[in-house]
């Protein structure tokens, strides 16, 4: 027998209410699209998996706090929406300032810490569907725009974002595998390649770090980073590449290069 959907009742309509006196002028970095699209794609995403009212509130109020209702809209929410509600808000928020004094990357670090300690399905559930509607967005517009689409962000380099994703999605994987990680997964590869075309495209002379690793793997500034051999190859065929650096184990025995590359391993 097929779960029920969830009951929407007058709360839901009241975070939706919430959510647009917070967000409903913004519109989202670069573009024109109302802020509350990706509040209402997210919620969808989390009804999709099997989320509560509860969840689905949240999901429609995870950026209220940290995109500047801070300490004083946590409480709002508290009161109006339950513990629970406030919970999920308070664990996906990488600040909790009106102002916050850290730059987006230290802030993004406490997160990631946070968020690989958690063990709860809602700010999981709410957490993911958010992710993996950022980074669609993120390869959409890099498709658009190319490499104009990061000079909308004062503080987030593409390195910075894809170490960002990549540790959402080992963190996911581990914790939440299933089909919504999957579509983030998709997301990220894709990101990732698009990152590594246009730095060798910007590059006169191209040293390739060959290493699935995102995170903990990124490569050095200076490096064009590949997650695979064939992504490896398409750059070798296409670009002067001089050297070539692979994740410790990593068989090169399949690529084809000439001899002006030289090759280099480095601990995975």
């Amino acid at each position: 027998m097929e779960t029920p959907a969830p009951a929407l009742t007058e709360r839901f309509l009241a975070a939706v209410a919430l959510a647009e006196e917070v967000h409903g002028r913004v519109r989202r970095a670069g573009t024109q699209i109302p802020y509350l699209a990706h509040l209402l794609v997210v919620t969808g995403f989390v009804l999709e998996d099997g989320g509560d009212e509860d969840e689905a509130i949240a999901a429609m109020l995870h950026d209220s706090v940290e995109d500047g209702g801070g300490r004083p809209l946590l409480a709002r929410i508290r009161r109006s929406f339950g513990p629970r509600v406030a919970e999920i808000v308070q664990e996906l928020s990488d600040t909790l300032e009106v102002d916050p004094p850290d730059p987006w990357i230290t802030r993004k670090e406490r997160y990631l810490e946070s968020l690989s300690r958690c063990e709860d399905v809602s700010v999981l559930r709410v957490g993911l569907a958010d992710k993996v509607h950022n980074a669609r967005s993120i390869v959409r517009d890099y498709r658009q725009d190319g490499h104009a689409l990061w000079e909308r962000f004062t503080e987030k380099t593409a390195r910075q974002q894809l170490w960002y994703y990549g540790g959402l999605l080992a963190l996911f994987e581990r914790k939440r595998p299933g089909g919504m990680t999957d579509d983030l997964r998709r997301a990220v590869e894709e990101l990732a390649w698009l990152v590594a075309e246009d730095e060798a495209r910007r590059s006169e002379a191209v040293r390739l770090w060959l290493d699935p690793d995102l995170h903990d793997g990124q490569a050095p500034e200076g490096w064009v980073q590949v997650r695979t051999l064939p992504e490896a190859q398409a750059l070798l065929d296409r670009f002067r590449v001089l050297e070539l650096s692979a994740a410790a184990g990593v068989d090169l025995t399949a690529l084809s290069v000439t001899d002006a590359v030289t090759f280099t391993t480095h601990a995975s």
